[in-house]
């Protein structure tokens, strides 16, 4: 008797076929990485976010951010050779900047390719908080004809009897006490493993009972040539100087 051995096979590619489709569905593709050199150049046509931060018991506006530098500190230890090489895998850094103290850290200046718009800035903030070489990374704004980088750093006045709470706040942002500046007067510094950078540390203390007022130690330089134009998500051009 002629045996047929043909459905036989059928039947097992089949079985296999759909162990691999179910295995497909089950686990991620894992040779699929995100290119560090490219921005999302995709707009859904939101405006960039405008931000601001309290300044004498007013509500001061630095606009979106600025789209020509960002603010870094490179991780503790790394050598200038290593924080090259770390600024020069990213395609939107132009150029590696020359270092600033603080009282807590060195900061540098990243350059950035020019046309890019804020929220691609603001991505490139992102990007570089992700690179385990890099222990913060900021944004400049542009105001009037200053650049204000966010430094690592807030300034801090308490109320009275308000050092304890202030100890309790910085413990829940992680973030921590570095100088005294007088009784009622902290430093505190940040890093990308806090709740927020120094603009938005500022912005959450500025709201406690506790504090009489916080803002963030501004890496201050003059504008570039042309000064207040900032890119805008749509292409276009304007200045943000209003309170």
């Amino acid at each position: 008797m002629k045996i047929n051995f043909i459905p036989l096979l059928l039947y097992t590619l089949s079985i296999l076929a759909l162990a691999s489709c179910r295995q497909e569905d089950g686990s991620p593709i894992r040779n699929v990485r995100f290119d560090p050199n490219l921005l999302n150049q995709a707009m859904d046509g939101s405006p960039c976010t405008s931000f601001s931060y309290m300044f004498q018991n007013e509500q001061t506006s630095l606009g979106s951010v600025y789209t020509g530098k960002v603010v870094v500190v490179f991780t503790e230890g790394s050598t200038y050779e290593q924080q090259k090489k770390t600024a020069e895998k990213y395609g939107f850094v132009a150029q590696l900047g020359s270092p600033i103290g603080t009282n807590s850290a060195t900061l540098y200046t990243l350059e950035l390719v020019s046309g890019l718009n804020c929220k691609q800035a603001e991505q490139a903030v992102q990007v570089l908080s992700n690179d385990p070489g890099i222990a913060y990374a900021a944004p400049y704004f542009l105001r009037e004809n200053n650049l204000l980088g966010i430094s690592n750093e807030t300034i801090v006045t308490v109320r009275d009897g308000g050092k304890a709470a202030l100890d309790q706040l910085l413990q829940n942002y992680n973030a921590s006490i570095v100088a005294s500046l007088s009784d009622d007067v902290y430093v505190v510094k940040v890093d990308k493993n806090s709740d927020g950078n120094a603009l938005e540390l500022a912005n959450y203390l500025a709201a406690q009972e506790s504090i009489a007022h916080a803002e963030p130690d501004f890496v201050v330089s003059l504008a570039p040539e042309h000064p207040g134009l900032n890119r805008k998500a749509n292409g276009m051009s304007r200045a943000d100087f209003t309170r």
